[in-house]
């Protein structure tokens, strides 16, 4: 890919008041579906907890750059749904941000 009218940035807005910085683990949902030729969706979306790495967009194209806290590095399309311009009967649908993982041993415990 080439990295003219690429812009990356250190950190996402997904929220009104939240935002990933790199390091911070979170989890997602949706994702892309492949629309089989009888109709059936298969959801093709990663699943689990997610280290965030870094943001980036090349023209309408938008994406997270995140690694799995198992290990792999995971592109998150959270653009606009749409179809593959290279895999056909691939819908493009965004990753939903479903907010950080907080550390167990911080919590509070309530008695």
């Amino acid at each position: 890919m080439s990295r003219r009218n690429l812009e990356v940035f250190d950190h996402y807005r997904y929220g009104p008041r939240s935002v990933l910085v790199p390091g911070e683990q979170f989890r997602v949902s949706g994702g892309p579906v492949y629309v089989t030729d009888d109709g059936r969706k298969i959801p093709m979306a990663d699943r689990g907890v997610f280290v965030f790495h870094r943001y980036c967009v090349k023209g309408t194209a938008r994406w997270i750059e995140a690694y799995r806290a198992d290990g792999g590095l995971a592109i998150l399309w959270v653009g606009k749904t749409g179809r593959s311009p290279t895999v056909p009967n691939l819908r493009r649908r965004p990753y939903r941000i479903r907010g950080n993982v907080r550390d167990p041993q911080l919590r509070c415990r309530r008695r």
